[in-house]
């Protein structure tokens, strides 16, 4: 994750800055994504991938949970919200982090496009989930319907726009564009070696999916 100084400059008006642009679309898909993962397991040791302002883990509240983001800004507001929670904040990348223990599910919510090395990240963080515990995933991904086109016209012309009005780094929001791969939904499988896909589904808008994966053992 190269850009942690972009999440540096933009972690105090994030949260706002996040919603307004997606027009609340990416807490409805987060509101799918906790509905989802419950149906697999309600509780444990959660390890949440580029855990941001530390919504995911409100979301989903279990008994422990690592929190792993590279900006110490971001991590800043994330320890005021879950204060009151069982948490370990690692302020380190996907590739490179290490855990003192085994988890039982692996969130990655708008994440691993920002990993520098998907299958790096993917493999090192493999190797702190549990035999049978399940890796989940959120993703912007490529596709060749209109509305993914469209999306990301808005989000490389207009988002920078808004973005900039609300939190002042009109310059920062513009490297957003340069920051969303061209991902598609088999890249990230194919770095899935040795989990079965569990639940894979399109969401709507159809420009993410969900893709959820438990690691044999």
């Amino acid at each position: 994750m190269k850009n942690v100084e972009i999440y540096e400059k933009l972690a105090k008006k994030y949260d706002v800055a996040t919603k307004v642009v997606s027009f609340g679309i990416e807490e409805f898909w987060r509101k799918s994504f906790v509905k989802k993962i419950k149906k697999y397991i309600n509780n444990g040791v959660l390890l949440d991938v580029a855990s941001a302002t530390g919504d995911m883990a409100k979301a989903l509240d279990f008994d422990k949970m690592y929190l792993l983001d590279p900006s110490s800004e971001m991590n800043k507001i994330a320890k005021e919200k879950l204060k009151d929670k069982n948490v370990v904040f690692i302020e380190d990348f996907a590739e490179t982090a290490k855990l003192e223990e085994k988890v039982d599910i692996i969130t990655a919510f708008m994440a691993v496009r920002n990993f520098d090395d998907m299958e790096k990240g993917i493999k090192n963080l493999t190797n702190y989930l549990k035999p049978g515990g399940y890796f989940a995933i959120v993703e912007l991904t490529k596709s060749d319907s209109i509305l993914f086109k469209l999306s990301m016209f808005y989000m490389s012309k207009i988002v920078p726009i808004i973005g900039g009005i609300i939190t002042g780094e009109y310059e920062t929001y513009k490297k957003f564009d340069k920051m969303i791969k061209n991902i598609t939904d088999e890249d990230i499988i194919k770095n899935l070696d040795g989990y079965e896909i569990v639940e894979h589904k399109r969401l709507f808008p159809p420009i993410a999916s969900l893709i959820i994966a438990r690691k044999n053992g």
